[in-house]
């Protein structure tokens, strides 16, 4: 027999790892789109966050790079062909959300005003990501830059 989920002896049932891989791969795309985001507010082009990030996260993240954008400076963003996620939660529970860790090569290039580029060091990038299961989206978001 088979209640919400759960078989007679309370073992989880194929069902709940179709929805843990939806759920996962409705994840992996959101973080997708929040680094593909967060690479065009750098280079100075509107973000697309709508669809990926809270309202409050995306004006915080638009807020901490305003500084460097009013520079007149921006980055040509080259995050590297691929980086690692590790994803951590209870991905059956929508109340709880669960914490993404992506870390990936930065290969940025910045630019200046009057279109000059100067070579940026190599570093590491990880971003810690708080994300809601339902609505899928990023609420909160931390970024470490460590020595390539």
């Amino acid at each position: 027999m088979t209640m919400l989920g759960f078989d007679i002896r309370g073992r989880r049932t194929g069902l709940d790892e179709d929805v843990r891989e939806r759920r996962l791969e409705a994840l992996q795309r959101t973080v997708e789109r929040f680094t593909f985001a967060l690479g065009m507010l750098i280079s100075g082009r509107e973000a697309p966050f709508a669809d990926c990030a809270s309202p409050m996260l995306a004006d915080r993240m638009r807020t901490a790079i305003e500084p460097f954008l009013a520079t007149g400076d921006t980055l040509r963003p080259d995050f590297g062909t691929h980086g690692e996620l590790r994803i951590e939660g209870d991905l059956l529970d929508t109340d709880t959300p669960v914490s993404a860790f992506l870390e990936f090569e930065d290969r940025s290039v910045r630019e200046h005003g009057d279109g000059a580029t100067v070579a940026v060091p190599r570093r590491r990038v990880r971003l810690f990501l708080t994300l809601s299961l339902h609505p899928c989206s990023v609420v909160d978001c931390a970024v470490e830059l460590l020595p390539g």
